[in-house]
C-alpha cells in the first residue's frame, strides 16, 4: 500500500504531464481543497521548466543504475516492478536531483511530507551570475562590459562594439599586418559571456574564462587561446584552420561546433564535438592526434598527459551554456565546484560528508537557496549560507 506522500508526488507528477483520468482529479482537488501546504507545492512546481524537459532528461539517464542505488540505499526492500513509473513520474518535479533524494523526500519513515521551498524559510541567499566580463586591449587598457553600450576602436582600425550581453568585432578582409594585436576577453566567477570573433566565429564563455585572441586574423590560421570552458560556434572556412590552444591539447577545426573544458583546478582537458569534425594534437608532441565525430568527447588526464575519447551525454556537457546545471551521477564536491564559480562563493566542508552521487537538472538562473534546497534533499547533506560563503556539512 503507498504511503500518502508517495501518492501524492505521483498524482502531481502525473497532473504536469497532463495524465491525469478524470477519477484521480477529482482525488487530487480533493487533496489539494484540505491541504493549503500541498497547493503551494503544485503552485511551485508549475512555475517550473515545462514537464516534457524533465522527461527529455530522465530519457538520458541510466535509470537502472539509478533504482539500484536507491534499492542498496534501503537495503533491497523495495521493489522494482514500478521503478520506471516511480523515476519517471517524481523526476518530472521541478527541483529532482538525487534518485535517492526521490525517495526519502516522498517515502521517509515517518510519512511527513519533506519540502525546501525557499518561501517557507527565512534565510540568506545569492543572486546567480550573469553576463559579466572584462575586455584587455592591446595597449593594456581593461574596459568593463557589464554596464551598457560598448563602442571601441583598436589601433589597427579594428571596430569592437556590444552590449552587456556580447561583444563583436569587424575589420577589413584579412591580411598579414606587420604588428598583430591582441585582445583578451576575462569572464570571472559569477559571469558569463558571448564574444564574435572578426572571422564571425561565435564563442560563449563560462565563469573564471579567459580568451586571448589577433584582433585580426590572418590568411593562414585563426588561432586562440583558452583558459577555462568555452562552446565555440566556428565560422566555415576551408582555407584557413580554426585552432584553439590549451596547456594541454591543441583543438584544430575548419568549422563546427564544439565545447572546451579546461579550468585548472580539475584533472581533465575535455573537448566535445556537437557537430563537424574536430582534430585533437597533444601541444608537446603535435604528431599524437585524435579525430572526434560527433557525440565524442577527447578527455586528457593532466597528470599522465593520456587521451581516450568515448560517448558522452550531450546535454550534460552543454547545459551550461544553455542556462541548467545537469547532473548525471556526480559527485558533491564536483557539483559544488561548479556552484562555487557560477554564484561567486566560497565553499566550506564541515564534518565527515558520506560519499554520495547526484542525478538531476535545475536552471542556473535560480537563486542559491533552490540549488542547496535541492541538494538538502537527500537527507544527507545540509548547507549554511553566511554572506558569499556557503558550508556544507553531513
Amino acid at each position: 500500500m503507498k504511503n500518502e506522500p508517495y501518492e501524492f508526488a505521483l498524482l502531481i507528477s502525473r497532473y504536469l504531464c497532463n495524465e491525469l483520468s478524470k477519477e484521480e482529479e477529482a482525488h487530487l482537488m480533493q487533496i489539494l481543497e484540505k491541504d493549503e501546504h500541498k497547493r503551494k507545492i503544485l503552485e511551485y512546481y508549475k512555475q517550473t521548466a515545462p514537464a516534457q524537459e524533465r522527461l527529455d532528461y530522465m530519457n538520458s539517464l541510466d535509470v537502472d543504475a539509478a533504482w539500484n542505488k536507491v534499492r542498496q540505499r534501503h537495503d533491497g526492500n523495495l521493489g522494482k516492478s514500478s521503478n520506471y513509473s516511480f523515476l519517471k513520474y517524481v523526476a518530472i518535479l521541478a527541483i529532482t536531483v538525487s534518485a535517492v533524494a526521490l525517495w526519502l523526500a516522498y517515502g521517509t519513515k515517518d510519512n511527513k511530507l519533506v519540502t525546501s521551498l525557499a518561501a517557507d524559510k527565512q534565510i540568506l541567499d545569492v543572486l546567480p551570475g550573469g553576463n559579466v566580463a572584462v575586455l584587455v586591449l592591446s595597449d593594456g587598457k581593461r574596459v568593463s562590459l557589464d554596464s551598457g553600450a560598448v563602442a571601441l576602436r583598436e589601433k589597427d582600425g579594428t571596430q569592437v562594439s556590444g552590449n552587456q550581453g556580447g561583444l563583436a568585432y569587424s575589420n577589413d578582409i584579412a591580411s598579414e599586418q606587420e604588428e598583430v594585436l591582441y585582445n583578451t576577453l576575462i569572464v570571472p566567477r559569477g559571469g558569463t559571456y558571448n564574444i564574435q570573433l572578426p572571422d564571425g566565429t561565435n564563442v560563449w564563455l563560462n565563469a573564471m574564462s579567459e580568451l586571448r585572441f589577433p584582433v585580426k586574423f590572418g590568411t593562414k590560421e585563426r588561432k586562440v587561446e583558452l583558459i577555462g570552458e568555452a562552446y565555440f560556434e566556428v565560422a566555415k572556412n576551408k582555407d584557413v584552420p580554426f585552432k584553439v590552444i590549451t596547456a594541454h591539447q591543441e583543438i584544430e577545426v575548419k568549422g563546427t561546433h564544439f565545447n572546451v573544458n579546461c579550468y585548472a583546478d580539475e584533472n581533465f582537458v575535455r573537448t566535445t564535438l556537437l557537430e563537424g569534425s574536430v582534430k585533437i594534437s597533444d601541444p608537446a608532441a603535435p604528431a599524437r592526434s585524435w579525430l572526434l565525430s560527433p557525440g565524442e568527447q577527447a578527455q586528457t588526464n593532466k597528470k599522465t598527459g593520456k587521451t581516450a575519447l568515448e560517448k558522452v551525454n550531450m546535454k550534460e556537457v552543454f547545459a551550461w551554456k544553455n542556462g541548467y546545471f545537469f547532473f548525471n551521477d556526480e559527485k558533491l564536491e564536483s557539483i559544488m565546484a561548479k556552484i562555487a564559480r557560477w554564484y561567486d562563493i566560497e565553499v566550506v566542508y564541515k564534518g565527515q560528508l558520506e560519499e554520495q552521487s547526484f542525478l538531476g537538472q535545475i536552471e542556473r538562473s535560480k537563486k542559491i537557496s533552490s540549488i542547496l534546497n535541492v541538494l538538502e534533499l537527500s537527507g544527507n547533506v545540509h548547507f549554511k549560507i553566511s554572506g558569499r560563503r556557503v558550508v556544507v556539512m553531513p
